[in-house]
């Protein structure tokens, strides 16, 4: 793959290496820290694009996370160096939409991903409508064959329940739970003997409300089928969903 092609402002790439604290007992690249890696360039791209944190601020305006798909091929190595390339693909309704592409220094594409953002108000926390993206040059191309999928809840007996107290350090500078906080509650909720015979394929994760500190909430996972793990993370007091993950799983 030549990856010249992918230039600015477009597109935006990122020179990576994984490093002894983003890998896991097999020395592969974390699903925690895949998810903080894509979270990064998509802010720093927008940066760039000035729609970053700070342009949004001054206008009373933030990014939220809605929705993220995420394929695996292959998992990337401790020392490997990767590639990381994004751009944004256009709008679907009040979403924006947000792709990304891991790359092997072989230019083989390793993961893929695709995710749907809402620009919300500070004050009212409802999504924006006006016309900020009018002049956006989108890219006609998709990371892969849909848009992030909306999950819907399972019916049956958890294999797993931890209620949890969300503290200081889950917090970010939007003053509510950090997207990748999520993403590392429902990975804890495995034991060591699972990573040792099965890895991630795809997640799917679906951002629905946001949680602040001191709250209470309940982490539950199910097993709809034999490879997959849906974790609901609820609000502890009421049941409202905050966030809902699907794992794929390889056997290894």
């Amino acid at each position: 793959m030549d990856l010249n092609r992918y230039t600015f402002p477009q597109y935006h790439l990122q020179q990576i290496r994984v490093h002894s604290y983003e890998v896991d007992l097999n020395r592969r690249l974390t699903i925690t820290a895949l998810f903080s890696l894509l979270q990064e360039i998509a802010w720093e791209h927008a940066h760039l694009l000035r729609y970053g944190w700070e342009h949004l601020l001054q206008k009373g305006w933030f990014w939220a996370l809605s929705r993220l798909d995420v394929e695996l091929y292959q998992i990337p190595a401790w020392t490997e160096e990767l590639t990381l390339v994004t751009w944004p693909r256009g709008l679907d309704g009040i979403f924006a939409l947000r792709d990304f592409e891991f790359y092997n220094s072989l230019g083989e594409r390793v993961i893929a991903a695709t995710s749907s953002w809402l620009v919300l108000n500070i004050e009212t926390r409802r999504p924006v409508r006006d016309s900020w993206h009018s002049d956006f040059d989108f890219v006609e191309r998709s990371a892969l064959s849909a848009n992030a999928a909306k999950l819907s809840g399972v019916n049956g007996i958890p294999v797993y329940t931890e209620p949890l107290n969300v503290r200081i350090g889950d917090i970010d500078m939007n003053m509510h739970v950090n997207n990748v906080r999520y993403i590392d509650w429902a990975y804890n909720t495995f034991g060591i003997e699972h990573f040792q015979s099965y890895i991630p394929q795809k997640v799917v994760v679906n951002f629905n409300a946001e949680a602040k500190a001191n709250q209470q909430v309940d982490v539950i996972r199910f097993q709809p089928e034999p490879n997959q793990s849906l974790i609901d993370i609820n609000f502890a007091g009421n049941g409202k969903n905050l966030c809902r993950l699907m794992f794929y799983w390889k056997k290894i």
